[in-house]
This record gives C-alpha cells, structure tokens and sequence, in this order.
C-alpha cells in the first residue's frame, strides 16, 4: 500500500475521493440556420464579456464561451451547463443555431476572414491577432470542452497534516506534486479518451499545416498535432512539475509563446492567479482538461458517461503509483495518442484492447474498494462495449452521418435545430433548476446569470454575489416582481452597471 493510499485508510478518509468539485467551460458557434457563419452581434442583454463570469466569447465573436459554476458532482455540473445553453438559445435570433460540434462546417472564404478578423474585444485585440497570424482562424475556431477539476481541498491539508509534510517543504510544493501526478496519468493514457470521446472527423475549414496525405475521416482531428495543439518544436513536456514550469517560462521569455494561455496542452495546472509564480508560491488549485470534443449527442455537449469515466479515473490515478521511467511512457503515450486519433473511426489498433483492459479491471477494482454509486460501474460498462466494437465510440457513431460529399453539415444543422425546438418547448424559465427553487427565484437566476452577478445555489438559499456585495434568498421564496427581476436585480446592485461602463 503506497503511503498515499495508507493514510486515507488510517484516518478515514475514503468518502472525501469523490467529493471533488469540478466545473465545465463549453465553446460552441453560433451560425446561421443555413451553416454560415452568424455576423449578429453579441447578444447586448449579457452585457460585458470581459465581466461576466458565465457569458463570454472566445477567438471570435460568433465563437461563444459558456461557463458553469464549480460544483460537486457531474448531474449538477451538467445541469448548470443546460442551463446556461438554454439562456443562450433562448438569445438567438430567428435564423441563428447552436452548432454542435467541435469542427465548425466549410466556410467561404469571406465568412472565414470574418472569424478571424472580427473581434470586438479590444481588451484581447493584440493577443488574438497574434494567434491569427500564428496559428490561423481553421485551427483557432476548433471548439471543445475544458473539466476543471479540483481535488477535495480537505483531502489535500489531510494528507499533508498526516504525513505529507515530512516529505515536502510547503504545502504548494505538495499540491503541485499531487495534481501533477494526475496531469502525467491523464497523458499517459489521452489515447483511451481520445479514442472513447473523439468527436471530430472531418475538417470543414483545413488549417493550414496539414499534410497532403491525411485521409479522412479521421477519429479526432482536434486531439491530433494537427487540431488543438502547439506547434511542432514548441511542445510542452510532463516530465517534471518543474521541468515544465522551466519550458514555459523559457517560451514565453523568449517571446514564443504569447503567454501561458498559449499552452495548448491536453491538460494545464491552474493556481489562484494567472502567473508561474503563483503557482510555485501558492499551488495548484484545479486542473483544466482540454481534450475533449463537443459530443454532438449529448444536450450539454459532454456526457455523464465521459464525466464519469474521468472522475474515477482520477480517483484511481491519485492511488496508483506511475510507472517506471514515465518519461519513456509519456513520450510513448503522445506517440499513441497522435495514431488513434488520426486513425479511421470504424478501426482499431490491435495493441489497444490489451493495454486498456488492465485499466478497467483496475477502475472495477478501485469502485469495489471504495463502494462508489453505480454510476462509475455503468461508464465502464460504456467503455468495455466501445472497447469491443469502436462503432459505439463517438467518432464511429458520426461514420453514418458523414455525407457523401464527406462533411457533417446536413448531421450537424439537423442536430441544431432540433436542439432549439426542444429548448423552445421547456415550460420552465430555467428547465434544469425544476423542481429545486421557485419559478420567481428561477427567473432572477436567468437575469443576474445575464448581468454577470455570481450565483450558488445550496439545499436551503440562492446566494447572488458581486465582488463583496452579497445578497441571500430562502430557496422557494416567491417573488411578485412590480419592477420586472432584472430592474430588481439593478436595484440591489446598482454597481453592475458601472462595472460594464467600464469594462465593455
């Protein structure tokens, strides 16, 4: 037993592996209903994107991003992305979708020098026009899923109070070694997701640096070297912690990378602020997945199934050992992970099955130990079946929708519009809180979501916070809004306003 895992048992400390909290960022397009792109503005009522924590944009401006509020468990996380898709859809104009997938459909080439030429973030001007010249709009507008995801903060002073401080000098130097630990398990094995969950074919827009022999369809474009990636000769290594930390900072002193929020690899640690210093001073507070695909059969674009698998994943990862030598078996993983992703979505590679089902008796082993919901049990079952038949795998369930002209276009519009109907026939103001708060305390959700004011809900209270201002409701409270919940919300907090003045 490693000294990890013999502390968890000695002090009681199994319930807390799964009381982490995880919170989902989505980038999605809004286009038009016939695949163009859409030249609407960005919906006014949000107000300022460089403000509000939920509602924003990414690279472009028909690019959104959306962010849930951090919380425990996948149904809630999945929940607050619902509801932030709903509000979103509920925005639109007439003509406007959703597309959901994480390659956007063939643009012309003016709608494509619209998407990389129209930013109305000034505040972003400067580092968006260096990634367009850099890396160009096709592998700028590839969209996804971020899983931050932070390890149960008792567990961690825990583990510290109870041994780990004998062998660390600080706290943030065993944070950072507990979370990178994690960051090298989920490289070691990206090719099993990239494999489960890639979801992106085709190329609608081809970036620039793909090889004239790439056949297609492919399983994962995004997860290839050719997708979401750095470029060749500036990759990141997981080596070490501070091996890392030194090639950042070497990238960005010798200005080639514009920034940290250039590292595009498929996992990042993240301390309270933005900066390398902090995250040696203070630690790490969470992890940011970066690989996974829009799944394009999921409402929220990520399924419980692949939230789940990653969460037990973790959970095993944080008591196993790494191998020997994971330098070796990390430059070997990043090898595997660049074929299974640009491999056909109907094969397999022979080597796949024998490396992955030792895996999943282990994550059996580990859900059986520690008697975890059933719900980890049945994301395995999801993957021994995809194991067995990769037609049951993402990219392989796309394979029939792919048309003969070898794009997802008709798949892709028929998906967004049936997403919009659906939205467009919930009865509820937010379909997602149904049930956990009154129609009135829903309806000032939706507007201090809109107007960029925090908002947590606990079993008891709706919690509404702007910096320090913070003001608390009973959970089924009914209002009889005489002003309209907006107009109240600006009552309450009359600096909004002044904030986006200033801020826009």
């Amino acid at each position: 037993m490693s000294k990890l895992s013999q502390i968890i048992a000695e002090n009681e400390l199994s319930s807390l592996l799964t009381k982490n909290y995880m919170g989902l960022e989505l980038e999605e397009h809004r286009l038009l209903k016939d695949g163009r792109i859409s030249r609407y503005p960005y919906p006014a009522e949000f107000l300022s994107r460089r403000h509000n924590p939920y509602l924003k944009t990414d690279f472009a401006d028909n690019m959104l991003e959306i962010s849930g509020t951090p919380t425990l468990g996948t149904d809630a996380n999945l929940a607050n992305l619902e509801m932030l898709q709903q509000l979103v859809t509920d925005h639109l104009q007439a003509d406007e979708i959703i597309w959901p997938l994480s390659i956007a459909p063939a643009f012309s080439k003016d709608d494509l020098d619209f998407a990389g030429s129209f930013n109305t973030r000034f505040w972003m001007a400067e580092y968006h026009d260096y990634l367009q010249q850099k890396y160009g709009t096709a592998r700028e507008i590839f969209t996804g899923v971020h899983v931050n995801y932070s390890i149960n903060q008792t567990l961690v002073q825990s583990l510290w109070d109870f041994g780990f401080n004998e062998d660390f000098a600080t706290l943030a130097d065993f944070k950072n070694a507990l979370n990178f630990k994690l960051a090298q398990s989920f490289v070691l094995w990206r090719w099993l997701f990239t494999y489960f969950f890639g979801a992106s074919p085709i190329a609608g827009n081809l970036p620039s640096n793909l090889p004239r022999d790439l056949r297609f369809p492919v399983r994962s474009l995004r997860s290839s070297s050719y997708g979401y990636a750095n470029q060749k000769g500036e990759e990141i290594t997981y080596d070490s912690f501070e091996e890392q930390l030194a090639q950042l900072k070497e990238r960005i002193d010798q200005h080639q990378f514009f920034s940290m929020h250039e590292f595009y690899g498929p996992v990042r640690l993240k301390g309270r602020g933005d900066s390398l210093a902090d995250l040696q001073k203070n630690g790490t507070e969470r992890l940011e997945f970066r690989s996974f695909d829009l799944d394009p059969f999921a409402p929220a674009r990520v399924s419980p199934a692949a939230l789940n698998f990653l969460e037990l994943f973790l959970i095993n990862a944080l008591l196993q050992p790494l191998p020997e030598k994971p330098a070796e078996q990390l430059k070997l993983a990043v090898q595997r992970n660049e074929q299974i992703a640009l491999q056909h979505p109907a094969e397999v590679f022979a080597w796949v099955k024998p490396l992955a089902a030792p895996l999943i008796k282990q994550l059996r082993a580990t859900t059986a130990q520690l008697d975890l919901p059933d719900k980890y049990a049945k994301s395995l079952d999801l993957a021994e079946q995809r194991l067995e038949n990769p037609k049951l795998t993402l990219s392989g369930q796309l394979l029939d929708h792919i048309s003969p002209q070898g794009d997802l276009l008709e798949f892709g519009l028929t998906t967004a519009l049936a997403d919009r109907k659906r939205i467009a026939e919930y009865t509820e103001t937010l379909a997602a809180l149904k049930g956990k708060c009154s129609a009135s305390l829903q309806s000032l959700i939706r507007q201090a979501v809109e107007l960029g004011i925090k908002v947590r809900l606990d079993q008891r209270h709706l919690h509404l916070q702007l910096k320090e201002h913070e003001e608390i409701f009973p959970i089924h409270v009914t209002f009889d809004y005489q002003i309209g919940p907006r107009e109240y919300l600006l009552s309450l907090f009359p600096e909004v306003l002044k904030i986006n003045n200033d801020q826009q």
